[in-house]
């Protein structure tokens, strides 16, 4: 079993480029709907104030490594947590009657935090983000003080502690008889000496403490006050766009490659090539020519249009198609499509006039039986025709018809429509007739019915010397195409090639046939191919 084809950066810039329309609409449908959401949104605006926070020192009070062995980074996530404290939105809810949230971040790698707070209003959005910057500072201050009161209580209560020892050692000096009294205060001077310098050391902290005190901004300093926002926070329109312009790409990226996925029509010559197994002879750009008035099929634009790029991309199929007779003589030439409304009919008489016009006789022969159009697209009458030889009602001179303006070109119409065309088709008269309209070395175009709706291009697929498989970019289906090139193998048709109509992009020679001028032309409907 052959493994499938790798997919290449090519194949998918490919499938982008004929999917570029589902990618531009899904950019504007996202550019839209935020532009639209943006017009929609309440402006938010953003204030933020700037803090220093420093460590505590009261830990360091008689410790003075303290402060160098704590970490610095993780000082300012415990400032962090103190200020999201209750103790703290206790003191904005006393100012402002509630407490907002804000976001607190340091900035960098500093000791440095932003207190950023949002609100639809500019001057509330910095109001909420001083004051909860200065409850914080008014809390950490007081807090540090608080911490040295109780600091110097307990240096006091040392002082206090002392100077009771002190008196003690004085009291034993003072009730000893006068005679000991100078022995026992030598005995005690230095034990004594010993509490006074402790005791001064003690009260000389005591007086740092009460200095302190006053001085104390409780390890934080606001560096710089929030001021009153001029733009808006949110909604930004230009980088919400540009947002959603990236995302509506991806998402269009996304969805041409599930549609390209799921979509089993055929795009390109590659495809076709891919789901049938034959070469491709042909391609025809699409052309959207105006139906004339009155109604009725359009004239052939090898025709009516004989410079356009489908008249050539016509002469290009005949080109091919005369290569292929070099190997093997191709005087009765079969045109096919897997279903109905895919240009076969069209292609038969654009490739005739392309051909006579080249000096080579053609005789069109249609033997669409149920559906007949081949007069229609030359003017001419179905009174008489195929059917009319089949049946001995008419010769085949009388049921020829030349075609104005373009000599060396005879079509036979259908004819009346039978009710049995399969069983008509397969009489040997058919394959005599056929013989007959191609006497004096004309080439005989046969326009059949579609293989997969009736069996008729099967059986005469038997009596002919080649057969082209038209299918339509955009509309014949992978399936389709590989089932109709599937039944034409089966009964051993002499198939050499398929015909790629409607094609657009590159396989469309870059261009498309508009009305009356050159342009990018979109891909064909089933319908409109059928008016073709």
């Amino acid at each position: 079993m052959a493994s499938p084809p790798e997919v290449t950066l090519r194949d998918r810039l490919a499938v982008l480029r004929r999917r570029k329309g589902t990618l531009v609409l899904s950019v504007v449908v996202a550019v839209g709907l935020s532009a639209g959401l943006s017009l929609l949104q309440t402006p938010v605006y953003e204030a933020s104030a700037r803090l220093l926070l420093q460590p505590r020192t009261t830990e360091s009070l008689f410790d003075q490594g303290a402060a160098l062995r704590l970490d610095p980074a993780r000082a300012v996530r415990n400032e962090i947590e103190v200020f999201r404290s209750e103790a703290v939105k206790d003191a904005v809810r006393a100012e402002l009657g509630s407490a907002p949230d804000v976001g607190v971040a340091p900035v960098g790698d500093t000791d440095v935090v932003a207190v950023r707070a949002e609100s639809t209003d500019p001057q509330r959005a910095a109001r909420v983000a001083n004051t909860y910057a200065e409850a914080f500072i008014a809390f950490r201050q007081r807090q540090a003080v608080e911490d040295l009161q109780s600091a110097g209580e307990e240096v006091q209560s040392k002082v206090d502690d002392l100077q009771g020892q002190i008196d003690a050692l004085d009291r034993q000096v003072a009730d000893a008889p006068a005679a000991e009294r100078e022995a026992r205060r030598a005995a005690l001077a230095q034990q004594r000496q010993a509490l006074v310098s402790t005791q001064a050391l003690f009260r000389q902290r005591l007086d740092q403490i009460q200095v302190e005190a006053p001085l104390k901004s409780g390890g934080a300093q606001l560096v710089s006050r929030a001021a009153v926002p001029a733009e808006p926070f949110a909604p930004r329109p230009v980088r919400n766009g540009a947002l959603a312009a990236v995302m509506g790409l991806l998402a269009g990226v996304g969805l041409a490659s599930l549609r390209h996925h799921f979509d089993d029509s055929l795009s390109t010559k590659d495809d076709l090539e891919e789901a049938t197994g034959l070469p491709t002879v042909g391609v025809v750009p699409y052309a959207a020519t105006s139906q004339p008035r009155g109604g009725g099929a359009a004239p052939p634009v090898a025709l009516t249009e004989p410079s356009s790029p489908v008249a050539e991309a016509y002469r290009t199929l005949r080109t091919s198609l005369q290569f292929l007779s070099l190997d093997r003589p191709v005087r009765r030439l079969m045109v096919t499509s897997p279903s109905a409304g895919e240009g076969k009919t069209t292609t038969v008489a654009n490739l005739a006039v392309v051909l006579a016009r080249a000096g080579v006789p053609v005789v069109v022969v249609c033997c669409d039986l149920r559906r007949p159009r081949a007069h229609e697209l030359f003017g001419l009458s179905n009174a008489v025709g195929f059917t009319s030889v089949l049946l001995g009602e008419a010769t085949l001179d009388q049921a020829l018809q030349p075609v104005e303006g373009v000599d060396r070109l005879r079509v036979l119409a259908s004819g009346p429509l039978p009710p049995n065309p399969s069983e008509l088709l397969s009489l040997r008269r058919a394959s005599q007739v056929l013989t007959e309209a191609g006497a004096g070395g004309a080439i005989v175009l046969i326009d059949c019915p579609p293989v997969l709706p009736v069996t008729d291009a099967l059986v005469l697929a038997r009596i002919v010397d080649a057969a082209v498989l038209v299918c339509v970019a955009g509309v014949t289906a992978r399936t389709e195409a590989r089932r109709a090139a599937e039944l034409l193998a089966q009964v051993d048709a002499p198939v050499v090639g398929t015909v790629l109509n409607g094609a657009t992009g590159e396989d469309g020679y870059g261009y498309g046939y508009g009305y009356g001028g050159y342009g990018p032309a979109p891909a064909p409907s089933r319908r409109e191919v059928a008016k073709r």
